[in-house]
C-alpha cells in the first residue's frame, strides 16, 4: 500500500512537473510570437514612414494659406506706411490719410488688399479698428471675414478686392452682419481711385502698411500708380 502511494504519488509528481513545463514552454514561446509581433509592427511603422516622406517628396503641398501664398507671384502696390493714427472725441483728420491711385495701363485679372496694423506692436482689441474707403465705399473693415493668413503677433489681414466686408458706422463689433463692397469694379472702369483710411480708436495706433497685391491678365502687362 505504501509502495503504490509512493508510485502514485510519483506519478502525480511528473505528471505536475510536465503539466508546469509544459506551461513554461507556452509562455515562451507566446513571448517569442508577442515579440516579434512588435518587430514586425515597428518595421512596419518604419517602412510607412519612409514610404509617406518619399511621397511627400513626389506629390504637391496642399497650402493652408492659398491667396497669402499666391501673393509673391504678384505686383504690390504700398498705399500706406507706417501711419499713426487715432480719433480723440471721434475727430479724423483726413488731410493725412487720403491717397489716390490710378492703373496707369493694363487691365488687372485679380486683386487683394493686404493691412497689418498694431497697437504697442500688439494685435488690435475689440475697441479698435480700421476704416477704410475706397470711392466713397467702405466703412470699418470686418477683421472676422479675413482670407486665412500665418499667425502673428499683430493685426494682419487679406481681402479679395471683389469682396470687402465692412461696418458703415460704429461702434466696431464683429456680432454684427457687414455689408460687402465689390472694389474691383472701379480698376476694371480704369477710375481714379480715391481711398480714405484711418484708425477708429481712443489710442494711437500704427497703420503698418496698406498694399494692393495685383496679377495682369495673361501675356499683357499692367501697372499701378500712387497719384501725388
Amino acid at each position: 500500500m505504501e509502495m503504490n502511494n509512493q508510485k502514485k504519488n510519483a506519478n502525480i509528481g511528473v505528471s505536475v512537473f510536465l503539466f508546469l513545463l509544459a506551461l513554461v514552454l507556452l509562455g515562451f514561446s507566446f513571448f517569442r510570437q508577442h515579440q516579434l509581433s512588435n518587430l514586425d509592427k515597428d518595421m512596419s511603422q518604419k517602412i510607412s514612414q519612409e514610404v509617406t516622406k518619399e511621397v511627400g517628396k513626389i506629390l504637391p503641398q496642399t497650402s493652408n494659406f492659398p491667396d497669402f501664398d499666391s501673393l509673391i507671384d504678384l505686383k504690390k502696390l504700398k498705399v500706406v506706411d507706417n501711419f499713426q493714427s487715432w480719433t480723440p472725441e471721434a475727430q479724423v483728420n483726413e488731410d493725412k490719410t487720403q491717397k489716390t491711385i490710378i492703373l496707369d495701363k493694363g487691365t488687372l485679372a485679380k486683386a487683394y488688399v493686404y493691412i497689418r496694423a498694431s497697437l504697442n506692436n500688439k494685435a488690435l482689441t475689440k475697441w479698435e479698428s480700421i476704416y477704410l474707403k475706397m470711392n466713397d465705399t467702405g466703412g470699418h473693415i470686418f477683421r472676422k471675414e479675413t482670407l486665412p493668413l500665418p499667425s502673428g503677433d499683430k493685426t494682419e489681414l487679406l481681402f479679395a478686392l471683389d469682396s470687402i466686408p465692412y461696418l458703415e458706422h460704429g461702434p466696431y463689433s464683429e456680432l454684427r452682419v457687414p455689408f460687402h463692397a465689390d472694389w474691383f469694379q472701379f480698376f476694371r472702369d480704369k477710375l481714379r481711385l480715391n481711398i480714405l483710411t484711418f484708425a477708429s480708436s481712443l489710442r494711437p495706433v500704427m497703420i503698418e502698411e496698406i498694399s494692393i497685391y495685383y496679377g495682369c491678365i495673361e501675356n499683357s502687362d499692367c501697372e499701378l500708380k500712387l497719384v501725388k
